[in-house]
């Protein structure tokens, strides 16, 4: 940031590399790849950073991306509200891991799919540490349909926030029999 034509150099450097890997990608039945990562999110830079320093180059990669026929999503490890538009703008076809105020994120599922989610779709938004580690199977059921109420036409894969090591498995159970029942209008 002190020296942005060194980062910009830097930058440049690493999208060539990825470029040449997606060369080699070509005709492996890759469904979906994740870019992005964590210190993309806005709980570490700004969106005036991300436009300057991430933004180009993501816009860039993607295409590639989606030139080798892959669909991409784009990972932001917390904080992603301010980065939404900004994400969109990437190019990419969707967007996770969408990690709630609770677990130290800053997503609002239902505020995130009425900006942006006729544009991109979602991914993750379980607090799994309140749901798997120490809920119930009645709290599972719970946080699956109020997930699901925020994207009810679809657009939208539940699944936890973030690794999870502990779990009751009659939780885990719950959630996979709740997400069953979850059916798009």
């Amino acid at each position: 940031m002190d020296e942005p034509d060194s980062l910009h150099h830097a930058l440049d450097v690493i999208l060539q590399k990825r470029l040449r890997y997606v060369e080699m990608l070509a005709g492996i039945p890759i469904d979906l790849i994740e870019v992005g990562g964590g210190a993309g999110s806005n709980t570490v830079i700004s969106p005036k950073f991300f436009r300057e320093f991430c933004l180009p180059y993501d816009q860039t990669q993607n295409a590639a991306l989606h030139a080798a026929g892959m669909k991409v999503v784009y990972h932001l490890c917390g904080g992603l509200m301010k980065m939404l538009e900004l994400v969109v703008e990437t190019g990419t076809d969707g967007l996770e891991t969408m990690t709630p105020p609770d677990m130290g994120g800053d997503c609002d599922l239902a505020e995130a799919k009425r900006r942006v989610g006729d544009q991109i779709f979602f991914i993750g938004g379980l607090d799994q540490n309140a749901c798997f580690e120490s809920g119930t199977p009645a709290i599972c059921r719970e946080y699956v349909f109020r997930l699901h109420a925020a994207s009810p036409h679809g657009g939208y894969i539940c699944c936890p926030s973030d690794h999870f090591f502990f779990g009751d498995p009659a939780n885990l159970q719950a959630f996979a029999d709740a997400a069953k029942e979850c059916l798009y209008n």
